[in-house]
């Protein structure tokens, strides 16, 4: 998947590849902190790559690195645990070797 915007500056920065571990429904959740991909919860068709803030029974808070660059929990409330993809595992390329 490759990142676009600057909402996870400088963790992770526009055009930079990440891996992404599908959730499958064995497979432990991720931890709070670990940055996860997410259907945006108004707008479905879209991925939303941000770190998980907090866990409730039936949501999910998810925020940005860069507040000032993201729209996330903070804007949308908590985001049903269903919207989850999965948890970036890697970075496989950045941005700056991308431009070579």
């Amino acid at each position: 998947m490759q990142v676009e915007g600057y909402s996870m500056w400088p963790t992770l920065k526009p055009k930079d590849r990440v891996i992404v571990r599908p959730l499958a429904q064995h497979a432990a959740f991720p931890a709070i902190g670990a940055i996860v991909v997410c259907l945006h919860p108004q707008q479905p068709s879209r991925q939303v790559i941000k770190r998980l803030h907090a866990v409730e029974d039936t949501q999910l808070s998810i925020l940005g690195d860069c507040p000032d660059a993201s729209t996330d929990s903070r804007q949308w409330g908590g985001v049903p645990k269903e919207c989850l993809v999965g948890e970036v595992v890697a970075l496989v390329t950045t941005a700056s070797e991308q431009d070579r």
